[in-house]
Order: C-alpha cells, then sequence, then structure tokens
C-alpha cells in the first residue's frame, strides 16, 4: 500500500461515522421476515450500539406504520455492556416497520466529563468547550424558543468562564454548566451528521387479538340441515353458530365447498360425491361455490341443480 492509497470505511460515506449497531432484537432471521404482534401489543425492541473510544453514544428506536409516514422516535435507555432498549405500541391492525439510529453524541460527551472536573483551570477550559457546543445545539434549534434559550446559555457559560477566578466563581461556573433543564433541552436536538441508521428496516405484521390464538370448529355444511332428506345451506351453519360458540370454539372451518372437478359416472345427478377433488371451473379467478350451499332452506325444490 502506498502513501497516496486512500482508504475508505465500507459501507459508509463518511470515516467519522464510529457509531456500530449489532444484534437488533426482536426479528425473524435477522429482519428477513415480519414479526408478529397483536393490537395493543408493547414492540420492546432491543439493540447493541457502541463506538470505539470513551465518547458518549446515543441511540433511538424509530418506527411508523407504513412506508409512507414519517419516523417516530423514542430514545433508547442503556442496560448493560452497550445493550439499549425502547418500547413503541401498536394500536391498529396492518404493517408496521422499526430500526435504529445511533451516533456519538460530543454534547453529552462534554457534559459527562464536566461533571467530573475538579481544577479550576480545567473547568475555564472546558466551560469554553460547553459554550461553542452549546451554540451550535442552538443553531440546529432553529428559530424556536428553545433556542433563544441555549443562546443565552452560551453567552453566560463562555462569559463566567473568562472572569472566573475565585472560589465563589469557580463554583458557580461549576453550576452553571450542570444546569440539568437546559442540559436536557440541549440533548433533545443532537448533531445527527455522523449518526447510523440500521442498514436492516424491521417489519411488523399487526394482527387482531384472535390471531394469536383460537379454537377452530370444523362441520360439513351439507350435513347442517335439521332435515335429514334435505342438503344444508349457508343459512342452516349461520343457525349452528350460537352452538358452536357455547362450545368454546372461535372460529369454523369448513371442508371444499366448491364445485367438483366431476361426477362418478356410477351415480345419479342428484346424488352427492366428495368435495375434496380439484376444481376445473373459474369464475373471476375464484372457484364456484357448490350450488346447494346457497339454496334458501324454505324452498328445497330450488336446490336440485
Amino acid at each position: 500500500m502506498s502513501p497516496t492509497t486512500s482508504i475508505n470505511p465500507i459501507g459508509l460515506p463518511d470515516g467519522r461515522i464510529r457509531v456500530v449497531i449489532e444484534n437488533v432484537e426482536p426479528s425473524v432471521d435477522g429482519g428477513r421476515f415480519p414479526i408478529k404482534r397483536i393490537v395493543g401489543d408493547v414492540v420492546e425492541v432491543e439493540a447493541d450500539c457502541f463506538a470505539d473510544g470513551h465518547d458518549v453514544v446515543a441511540c433511538v428506536l424509530q418506527w411508523r406504520r407504513s412506508q409512507a409516514e414519517p419516523w417516530n422516535s423514542a430514545a433508547m435507555r442503556p442496560l448493560v455492556n452497550d445493550r439499549w432498549r425502547a418500547s413503541f405500541v401498536v394500536d391498529a391492525i396492518g404493517p408496521y416497520q422499526y430500526t435504529i439510529r445511533a451516533w456519538v453524541d460530543p454534547f453529552q460527551s462534554w457534559q459527562r466529563d464536566y461533571l467530573r472536573r475538579v481544577d479550576a483551570d480545567d473547568l475555564r477550559v472546558a466551560a469554553a468547550t460547553g459554550a461553542e457546543l452549546i451554540g451550535q445545539t442552538a443553531t440546529r434549534a432553529g428559530r424556536s424558543d428553545d433556542s433563544t434559550l441555549l443562546r443565552a446559555w452560551s453567552r453566560e457559560l463562555a462569559q463566567a468562564a473568562v472572569v472566573a477566578s475565585s472560589v465563589a466563581d469557580v463554583a458557580e461556573l461549576k453550576r452553571l454548566g450542570t444546569d440539568e433543564s437546559r442540559c436536557a433541552m440541549a440533548r433533545s436536538y443532537p448533531d445527527l451528521r455522523q449518526s447510523l441508521m440500521c442498514s436492516q428496516i424491521f417489519d411488523v405484521t399487526v394482527e387482531r387479538a384472535r390471531a394469536r390464538f383460537s379454537a377452530w370448529y370444523e362441520f360439513f355444511p351439507r350435513s347442517a340441515s335439521e332435515d335429514p332428506l334435505r342438503h344444508g345451506s349457508f343459512a342452516d351453519c349461520e343457525a349452528w353458530l350460537p352452538y358452536v360458540k357455547r362450545l368454546g370454539f372461535d372460529v369454523v372451518y369448513f371442508p371444499p365447498i366448491h364445485t367438483p372437478k366431476r361426477r362418478p359416472t356410477a351415480r345419479t345427478p342428484s346424488s352427492a360425491w366428495s368435495t375434496w377433488t380439484r376444481t376445473t371451473h373459474k369464475v373471476a379467478g375464484s372457484n364456484w361455490i357448490w350450488p346447494r350451499l346457497a339454496c334458501n332452506r324454505a324452498r328445497p325444490t330450488n336446490c336440485m341443480t
């Protein structure tokens, strides 16, 4: 390798993107297939997010109902060993998506180190650095009220760093740089220019509650008639539903109810035969329903075709 050879990070447009995202859960085959949830479920998402060095890493969980909607975000909280967690609620039937975004956060790194400063000279230098970072945060806040408050804080901290000389001044400088309400405001406007979004977008299929578990009851529609001499119809099947529900079942399952492929030659046209054979009749791409099932039970003579 020559001294002029350029080295580009694989898959990253900017070498300053130092964060790594791995082991996102829940997922099925690494996100190849969607996970499944029921309306109202809380989807808890975890991931390993880390970077080189000792800078603070921040990450958010992003989710949306469909590809056309903007992403919602929730800050992830650290667990142990670079593991992070956040959650969202699926409140409607349909497809959802989620992913992870992470970055190395300069402001949070400064805030953590500033809390550790004791020496007066160290505090003055760190306060000047913090004032510059807060000013950049105010710019990202746009023209909001937060921007005005952050700019004022930046100027106040920079001036205090210049004039601090006595022990009381240094104590005030420490208090000014660790004001939690203003720190929280600054954390809400992170610098995402070197953030990394997980390369995989994970899908969620959200179903009704009955899709989680149900008991199926099967019966032959032709046997649902109260009259043993008459072929059963869908109307007869409907009358069975309260009985099936009382038994504790959720779903009624029918055997094949389409028109059979052919009639056995040994039987008469009015004879019953198996509907398990495949049909060759197609109407608008769908199988024909066996005509007797749609008959009005009050007029059984109409059901002989």
